[in-house]
């Protein structure tokens, strides 16, 4: 493995990657030996955190709307309407995830990942940003880490043709 060409795209498609290496050889593993989930919320720093942090303006400010959430994979998610655009989910959802404000919730006995809830405690006690299904949240992470590359190949494109390098 190198090094970085372009840091923030590539640390987004390497993460996007892992996902995909991970899941071409999860089922190798015991059912309870699977960790896709930890997998998940752990690529959520490459996803959420940098690119708030490095790139805000590669971040979709597009509104929320049904038939978006639908193209992401979301249809049981629930987001807090506070949230009209992707922007400010993905900038809520940054200040839960660096601060560990995520609980994973089981609704039977199994003790499976049902729900994975982030929250706000800062805003307002017991704040909830999101409610996703746990079978959600891997097609939003994709969707979501998709556009950021798109964005920044065009924010790059726009860039080179108007002389400037980066």
């Amino acid at each position: 493995m190198g090094n970085y060409a372009d840091f923030e795209y590539e640390f987004i498609e390497r993460t996007l990657q892992l996902i995909s290496q991970y899941e071409k050889d999860l089922n190798q593993y015991d059912f309870y030996e699977q960790y896709n989930y930890t997998l998940l919320l752990n690529c959520l720093t490459g996803l959420i955190v940098m690119p708030k942090e490095r790139i805000i303006d590669a971040i979709p400010n597009d509104r929320l709307l049904s038939q978006m959430k639908k193209e992401m994979g979301l249809q049981d998610t629930q987001i807090n309407p506070d949230f009209v655009t992707v922007k400010d989910l993905a900038i809520a959802l940054r200040h839960c995830v660096a601060h560990f404000s995520i609980k994973v919730e089981s609704v039977t006995p199994a003790f499976l990942v049902d729900n994975i809830v982030f929250y706000d405690n800062q805003k307002a006690p017991g704040y909830i940003v999101a409610t996703f299904k746990a079978n959600e949240l891997q097609p939003f992470v994709r969707y979501y880490g998709s556009w950021l590359l798109s964005n920044l190949q065009t924010k790059k494109k726009f860039k080179l043709g108007a002389g400037r390098l980066t």
